[in-house]
């Protein structure tokens, strides 16, 4: 699961910084057409960006190239594609539907150029189907803690952790019973339990 971690640990320990958390995502366009995979993390300092290149160690024909390299199976054709210092990024999470979505953008207090343009912001959907949400309250909470935490990095997100969009209503109306105030004892009743 942790595969970002392992391939910092094995191809890139100069670097390595712990990963406080990682899952799939599906880059997606505005109308929420996926245009690619990859597998984020969120590491103190910065954000993470791999996928898979099923070529990485040859071409598609060299069978020999595949097997016996001494790699973890699970990160043997996965590459580190983009490293990205929090200090450039401003994170917004929002719900669409029945989608959990994070929206990855410039800070609006710097210029920059491509491929980091304020423009075009990336859009992530979470990935895990089950543990979706899940996902997506974990990444708020790291982010949260990371901005409360580090001062330098007070702009990456404006929103609180337990924000208005973490409440569901139901569309269902609900009646409240109210019950009528309880009556004076009866004589019959104090004559029965005293007599």
């Amino acid at each position: 699961m942790f595969r970002v971690q392992k391939t910092l640990l094995a191809e890139y320990e100069e670097i390595y910084e712990p990963v406080l958390v990682e899952n799939p995502f599906t880059l997606v366009d505005t109308r929420g057409i996926g245009l690619r995979q990859y597998h984020v993390a969120l590491t103190p300092s910065r954000i993470i960006f791999g996928c898979d290149n099923f070529y990485k160690h040859g071409q598609r024909d060299n069978v020999a190239s595949c097997y016996g390299n001494c790699l973890d199976p699970e990160i043997e054709c996965f590459e580190l594609v983009s490293l990205i210092p929090l200090q450039l990024i401003r994170f917004n999470f929002y719900r669409h539907l029945d989608r959990c979505l994070m929206m990855v953008s410039v800070s609006h207090q710097l210029q920059l150029t491509a491929p980091l343009s304020q423009e075009r912001p990336m859009i992530l959907e979470f990935g895990g189907h089950v543990f979706q949400t899940y996902f997506w309250r974990t990444w708020r909470e790291r982010v949260s803690t990371i901005r409360l935490m580090q001062p330098l990095y007070s702009q990456i997100t404006g929103h609180s952790p337990f924000s208005s969009t973490d409440v569901m209503v139901d569309d269902e109306e609900t009646a409240a019973l109210v019950h009528k105030a309880p009556r004076t004892p009866s004589v019959i009743s104090r004559c029965q339990a005293g007599c």
